[in-house]
């Protein structure tokens, strides 16, 4: 597992009604900073690809549908420096994914229908001088090849 990351199971709890679960408390260890709380949703086919952000954490929860999340860490001095991990995250069994900052990710829907990941960033997004540094789904820097011909940025 890259250095920071952390994929927490969370506890659903059901009855008759519904569901409900808790994402990202701010009493628990994996908390940081509360920044912002947003969702992104992505169709089927595309691929939301690879950036890192300099001062932000993201926590993402996928909240509709599946969705596959890929980390690939660059940071130098990093244990983990080159090291890829890939995350299926399904809202049928919600998980948290901390995202620590420096670390390239991206990601796609699985399945035939958008999937839905909410984010809890560390910082609020600034506009004027965006925390969001890119790198095309073909780099030569990023070795996972499932993405290198796929639609998307």
């Amino acid at each position: 597992m890259i250095k920071d990351a952390v994929l927490k199971d969370l506890t659903v709890h059901a009855d008759e009604r519904g569901k409900l679960f808790e994402i990202l408390r701010s009493d628990e260890e994996i908390f940081s900073k509360f920044g912002q709380t947003y969702v992104t949703v992505c169709n089927p086919g595309w691929v939301k690809g690879w950036h890192y952000h300099r001062k932000q954490t993201d926590n993402f929860c996928t909240i509709r549908g599946r969705s596959r999340v890929v980390l690939y860490d660059l940071r130098e001095g990093f244990s983990t420096k080159g090291e890829l991990n890939e995350f299926v995250m399904d809202a049928e069994k919600p998980q948290l994914l901390r995202i620590p900052k420096g670390v390239v990710h991206g990601f796609e829907c699985v399945g035939d229908q958008p999937c839905w990941i909410m984010n809890v960033p560390t910082e609020p997004y600034n506009g004027k001088e965006p925390d969001e540094f890119r790198y095309p789904l073909d780099s030569p820097e990023i070795p996972y090849e499932p993405w290198k011909k796929r639609k998307g940025y």
